[in-house]
C-alpha cells in the first residue's frame, strides 16, 4: 500500500508540473497596447510612441551646458551639431528652443538615427 501511495504521489506531481507548465504557455500576456509598448521598449530600449517627445524641454535644458537658453557646437559636441546645426536660422552659431521648433516643423531635423538621411529628402 505505501508503494502505490508513493508512486500515485509522484505521478501526482509529474501532471502537477505539467500541468501547471500548460496554464502558464496558454494565458495570455496582460496589458494590452500599454504593456506591449513597455515590452518592445524594454527589448530594444526605444520610446513608445507616446513617449518620444516628452522629454524634449529637459534635454535641451540638460546639453545648455552655461543656460544661456541657446545650443553650441561646443555644449553638443561635434556630431550632435551636425544635426542640429541646420536649425540655426539666423546663423550665430547657436541654437534657441524656437530655432529647433521651427525646424522640426519645417522638416529641416528629419528622423534622427537613420543613416544621416533626413525623412523629406528627395536624395
Amino acid at each position: 500500500m505505501k508503494r502505490m501511495l508513493k508512486v500515485f504521489a509522484g505521478f501526482a506531481a509529474v501532471l502537477g508540473i505539467a500541468l501547471a507548465g500548460s496554464v502558464a504557455v496558454a494565458a495570455p500576456k496582460a496589458g494590452g497596447a500599454a504593456a506591449k509598448a513597455e515590452r518592445a521598449e524594454a527589448r530594444d530600449g526605444k520610446k513608445a510612441k507616446g513617449e518620444r517627445g516628452k522629454h524634449k524641454g529637459q534635454r535641451f535644458a540638460k546639453a545648455d551646458k552655461n543656460g544661456d537658453g541657446y545650443l553650441t557646437q561646443a555644449e553638443v559636441g561635434d556630431k550632435r551639431w551636425k544635426r542640429i546645426g541646420v536649425a540655426d536660422a539666423n546663423k550665430d552659431s547657436k541654437v534657441s528652443k524656437a530655432e529647433l521648433a521651427q525646424a522640426r516643423k519645417d522638416g529641416k531635423l528629419g528622423r534622427h538615427g537613420k543613416g544621416g538621411k533626413h525623412k523629406r529628402d528627395k536624395s
